[in-house]
């Protein structure tokens, strides 16, 4: 009896508010109550209608604690037409609409909602409509087009019960849910009668659709972008997943290579380089490939921009699809359209990009150039990323399988790591130049690196680099607790980085962090070149002119951790001296071959580094490397092991760089040198048992 008595009353509460209600006309010319929406959202209170008569609003509306009715004449005549004639366009200034803490119910009819740009909540989020902790919330006969978020370009929702009815959501873009991101406990429905198109929209993942901790959600459409949609369109994360009713899909996938120029058109067919299509990401998310059937996107060498060709970004990776361009130096992607350009996301098949100068030119504060995350097997080479500013990182890794090569990042500053970021990866990372970037903060200006499976960076050269924060360093290596991962330096040029923290290189966990042929030289800090709270392998290495102590070993036995430093054929600045052992709490082995003199370097031209007739350091290295697994060549590509001081026996050299040697032929150039000395029985570079005869 008391339900139905605390029924009756909220029915008549409710029909006593209706009767109060007040409808506040909206027109430009003056007639109405008032000429702009916002002026009659903040006159409204609850249950109130907010009419807009047609025209163009250029406003950014903020419906929050708005328990009322926003609408076109399309509500109160049924006209269509008025849907495409009243039109909210966000001048790319923050989302059209946000509708923040709506305890009674909410409904947006009849409207064009275009040319928004998130507002920031966890990122920018919702680029048409930006809903959090909203009930009965419905959006009803609106189009979105032409939004653009990190999440949701045309609707982002959190805590949020929605009905979508009639909608026609296309060509939005976002780095994740090109048309909607739902996320966290949202209670989503689609209309069965009204039905709603979905089609069309670009993201770095999930083109269409991506849903997070919201359980199940029945998709009821006309029409959608594909009649079986991938996780590519689709994704679903946390507990979430989709059931699909789709009458129509909108596109075919393409099962064969396609080619992009700047010239091109997306109506071409993109199947030859002579009809080619304009927007790498149309390409990509138009192309059909599998583990059997890899495919590749041609690009082909310009500039792709918004301003100059309509270029839209994130360009979204897809599983065994490649995106190669022509050529790194004129292949060149200017992206001024959204905060990332390349995004991977979730993707277990092989993704390669290739061959791009990548350039940063939003005019909002971007988040990365290439974002990687939970991505098995990722493969990046001949990519510049140079100049770049208003960003938080150039080169998010995260949970990712790598292959990266001959990647060039430099003159970049931004609020954090202007380098690499490398979070629980592994892999491979070789021939890559980090110099001249800068960062204000308390992070890395050249790596940071943190893992739990083995991860190795060879003929890399980090230089010049600058971190000005009291705490900030150039690289910081670390690993999860109670993993044991090998981070291996291998022929590494580590010079000229500015630290104003007490080191220029961090290294943590419980792994072996090592040096092997590397030179460290001319770096600056407060104290010391490498600090390390974890064991440390130095092998063949140059360390001077650098700091107090070339290396820190951090006495954490109070917390039961004992490390151990190992040093073998080494050039240290003053020796043993050269080595700081907090409270003698560490074992160091300062093992055979170990020198303190002047390196001898050459000191002019590109490579001034490299050692000079008469240096140290020539021939002086191990001369059993088995078990280094070297590459055969230095960072210069000449042969890594060479008769540097003419005695007929080739023992490498200490340091990235092999005195006097020749230019590495590998196995199929015809030319091989001709050598009139002889080598001595020692295990080669290249494989431990592999014998020389």
């Amino acid at each position: 009896m008391k339900i139905i008595q605390f029924a009756l009353l909220f029915i008549l509460v409710s029909f006593c508010s209706l009767l109060n209600s007040i409808t506040w006309h909206i027109k430009q010319d003056g007639t109405g109550n008032f000429t702009t929406i916002q002026e009659g959202i903040d006159a409204s209170a609850d249950s109130d209608t907010v009419l807009v008569y047609p025209s163009t609003y250029y406003e950014n509306l903020d419906m929050s604690e708005k328990n009322i009715i926003l609408a076109s004449l399309e509500m109160t005549t049924g006209n269509e037409q008025h849907i495409a004639n009243t039109i909210i366009d966000g001048q790319q200034q923050g989302s059209c609409i946000i509708l923040h803490d709506i305890t009674i119910g909410v409904t947006i009819r009849g409207l064009t909602i275009q040319n928004g740009f998130g507002t920031f909540l966890a990122a920018y989020d919702g680029g048409g409509i930006q809903a959090q902790c909203v009930e009965n919330g419905y959006i009803i006969n609106c189009h979105f087009h032409g939004n653009v978020a990190s999440q949701g370009g045309a609707i982002f929702a959190v805590l949020a019960d929605l009905t979508f009815s009639g909608l026609r959501i296309s060509e939005n873009s976002a780095s994740y849910g090109g048309a909607a991101f739902i996320f966290s406990d949202n209670t989503i429905s689609f209309d069965p009668d009204n039905l709603c198109n979905i089609y069309n929209n670009n993201a770095g993942k999930s083109a269409d659709l991506f849903v997070m901790d919201t359980g199940l959600i029945h998709v009821v459409v006309d029409t959608f972008s594909v009649f079986n949609p991938d996780r590519y369109f689709t994704e679903y994360l946390e507990g979430s997943t989709y059931t699909f009713d789709i009458q129509n899909n909108w596109m075919e996938l393409e099962p064969n290579d396609l080619y992009v120029a700047p010239d091109g058109n997306d109506d071409n067919s993109g199947l030859t380089p002579q009809e080619p299509l304009r927007n790498i990401s149309w390409a990509v998310r138009k192309i059909e490939a599998d583990s059997l059937n890899p495919r590749t996107v041609h690009v082909a060498a310009g500039t792709y921009s918004w301003i100059e060709n309509q270029q839209i970004y994130p360009i979204g990776c897809k599983e065994y699809v490649s995106i190669i361009g022509e050529d790194m130096g004129n292949t060149i992607l200017i992206n001024d359209f959204i905060d990332r350009t390349f995004n991977s996301y979730n993707n277990t098949g092989e993704i390669v990009i290739k061959n791009f100068n990548l350039k940063n030119n939003f005019i909002y504060y971007s988040g990365s150039i290439i974002n990687i995350k939970f991505s098995n097997c990722v493969k990046i080479s001949n990519i510049i990323m140079d100049d770049n500013t208003n960003m938080k990182f150039i080169f998010m890794n995260y949970n990712v399988g790598a292959d990266y090569d001959n990647i060039t990042i430099s003159n970049n500053s931004t609020d954090f790591d202007p380098g690499i970021i490398l979070e629980t990866v592994t892999g491979v990372i070789k021939n890559c130049k980090i110099f001249n970037n800068t960062t204000p903060s308390h992070v890395q200006s050249a790596l940071y690196l943190f893992t739990d499976e083995d991860l190795l960076i060879e003929n890399c050269i980090f230089s010049n680099n600058i971190s000005t924060h009291s705490v900030g360093n150039t690289i910081r290596t670390g690993s999860h607790y109670n993993t044991e991962p090998d981070i291996i330096f291998k022929n590494c040029l580590i010079t000229g980085n500015q630290s104003n923290s007490d080191s220029v290189i961090d290294m943590f966990g419980d792994g072996d962090n090592q040096f092997i042929n590397c030179t460290i030289v001319d770096n600056t800090s407060d104290m010391n070149t490498i600090k390390a709270y974890g064991d440390i392998t130095l092998k063949n290495t140059i360390m001077h002119n650098n700091t107090d102590y070339e290396v820190y070993m951090v006495d954490e036995t109070p917390y039961g951790f004992f490390y151990e430093l190992n040093v073998d054929y080494c050039n240290i600045n003053n020796g043993e001296a050269g080595i700081y052992n907090q409270n003698n709490a560490s074992t160091i082995n300062w093992g055979e071959g170990n020198i303190d003199e002047d390196p001898l370097f050459l000191l002019s031209g590109d490579d001034p580094y490299q050692l000079t007739l008469g240096s140290p350091c020539v021939d002086t290295g191990t001369p059993d490397t088995t078990g280094l697994y070297l590459p055969p060549w230095d960072l210069l590509h000449n042969y890594r092991v060479w008769d540097g001081n003419g005695d007929g026996i080739a023992i490498i050299d200490m340091g990235c760089y092999e005195f006097g040697s020749e230019s590495y032929v590998d196995i199929t150039n015809d030319l091989l040198p001709v050598t009139d000395y002889q080598l001595i029985n020692f295990p080669n570079p290249f494989n431990p048992e592999t014998k020389i005869v």
